[in-house]
């Protein structure tokens, strides 16, 4: 344990972080939890293992608890049409024949942008879109922002030009409308429903108003790093201004910016969270989703490079990591107002890994920055804690059947596997679910790898089944040296 706190407070005083909290959860168990530097530096006071954040976008997969809560209570279905919940018609201008589905916004792939763009002059007269009016316009409406003709903040630069489903593009209205179908499914406030059905069962001192913190002393400072500068921080948000500040009362339906983001909490509670996605649902024998939602959630549902080089794999709200091979944890980053952070886990080993920090200066010449953090941190985690003899997985699936299992997962695939001339055909993305690895596609040369246990294999040219890509199972299998059997319909796969 030593050796694991001194190398972690090392890695921080490289990055030059003003505080940081770091809790690591083995099984259903927090095995380790690392603190550092201070929670407010004008307060001199220090950081604690119940220091309170602002967690930034981390807050999108806690509040897809919320809906996939709604979604088992039959009062959101997934697949449907998100303009049959707001009472007006939602479509992409560019491909107004095309609905735009829940599902979409929880994988980010709606086509539904962030909106304003400060380099572009034309929308210079007024700020347009969810980045124009957020946290200064807050009479503006989602018809506002997303029917043409309905007022002033309407912008094309709203929709990609990508056809909804086909495309990840970081969308943080996109959460925002997520939570809105919350509050429209549930009939309850999205800062209540929250509070009501997941932190209060779980005895958390958490809150997206920071006024309903019970420990608001434990509230940290936020800072950003002086510019042109080696040394020295600027306040970026203090706990008292998140406190005093409020949180406005939107119509129901209309709370669509606070949602993406905006979650306090300390990481022993974001670790109890974590852990209910590492014990299938339940956690402190509180229940708050079915094992088959958890496993729904974190199954690979959306894969390609999108327009950012971090996400190549997509669960309900979260991300799978790729930067360490055959080690795909699930989860997500989150960063604001100096805020770095992130929630990683892997259900298969049991493990999990919470980190905050409450600023740092990024990558220089003369020193390492707060992205390097986060991998030296996680590698710290993998030496510490990664078992020496990992479990091998275990994917079977029937031919024609679209359940299969990885382990202990139930795994929904999109379309089922099927033969053709002798060769085993199913879902490129569920067979890098099923070899617990995340397959790198290339959209602009038409390409797909696999990599495992240092093999490769490529295909270009992808074939296509009902707009699902597909490849040949025993040839893929075969060039990566991984056993399988094949008993009548049965198939078994062991890497």
């Amino acid at each position: 344990m030593q050796e694991f706190t001194e190398s972690f407070k090392r890695i921080c005083q490289e990055a030059k972080l003003v505080g940081a909290n770091f809790v690591v959860v083995k099984e259903d168990k927090m095995v380790n939890h690392c603190i550092y530097g201070m929670q407010s530096l004008e307060k001199n006071k220090a950081t604690n293992e119940k220091t309170i954040y602002r967690i930034a976008s981390i807050s999108k997969t806690v509040g897809a608890i919320a809906l996939m809560q709604l979604v088992e209570a039959k009062k959101i279905d997934l697949e449907r049409d998100i303009s049959d919940y707001f009472g007006f018609l939602i479509r992409n201008p560019k491909y107004p024949d095309d609905p735009i589905t829940v599902k979409m916004l929880t994988l980010q792939t709606s086509s539904i942008m962030d909106g304003y763009d400060d380099e572009n002059p034309a929308y210079d007269d007024i700020r347009k879109g969810y980045n124009g009016v957020n946290g200064t316009r807050l009479d503006v409406r989602v018809k506002d922002l997303l029917v043409e003709n309905d007022g002033p903040y309407y912008t094309p630069l709203t929709f990609s030009d990508y056809k909804p489903g086909t495309r990840f593009i970081y969308s943080n209205f996109g959460c925002g409308l997520m939570a809105c179908l919350i509050e429209i499914a549930s009939g309850e406030y999205y800062t209540d429903y929250m509070e009501n059905h997941i932190f209060k069962p779980l005895q958390l001192d958490a809150s997206f108003v920071a006024s309903h913190i019970h420990h608001q002393e434990l509230i940290a400072d936020l800072y950003y790093p002086q510019k042109d500068s080696e040394e020295g921080y600027k306040v970026a948000v203090t706990a008292e201004r998140f406190v005093n500040g409020g949180y406005p009362k939107f119509p129901l339906g209309e709370n669509f910016r606070g949602p993406a983001g905006g979650l306090f909490i300390s990481m022993p509670d974001l670790s109890v969270i974590m852990r209910m996605f590492l014990q299938g649902g339940i956690v402190n024998q509180v229940r708050l989703l079915q094992k088959e939602t958890v496993d729904y959630m974190i199954q690979q549902h959306w894969f390609g490079k999108g327009d950012s080089e971090s996400y190549w794999a997509k669960g309900i709200q979260m991300k799978v990591l790729h930067s360490f091979p055959e080690k795909p944890f699930r989860g997500h980053t989150g960063g604001a107002y100096g805020v770095r952070s992130y929630m990683y886990f892997d259900v298969k080993n049991q493990l999990g890994v919470c980190f905050i920090t409450n600023g740092g200066y990024r990558e220089k010449e003369t020193h390492r920055g707060i992205i390097d953090l986060f991998y030296d941190t996680l590698e710290l985690v993998i030496n510490h804690y990664w078992p020496k003899q990992e479990p091998k997985t275990e994917f079977t699936f029937a031919i024609g059947e679209k359940l299969a299992h990885i382990d202990q997962r139930i795994v929904k695939l999109p379309i089922a596997p099927f033969v053709q001339e002798e060769e085993i055909y199913l879902p490129a993305i569920s067979l890098a679910d099923g070899l617990n690895i995340v397959a790198h596609r290339n959209e602009e040369k038409d390409l797909i790898s696999f990599t495992k246990k240092g093999l490769k294999i490529e295909y270009s040219g992808l074939l296509e089944k009902q707009g699902v890509i597909i490849i040949p199972l025993k040839k893929t299998l075969q060039a990566l040296n991984i056993p399988f059997e094949i008993k009548g319909k049965e198939v078994k796969i062991i890497s």
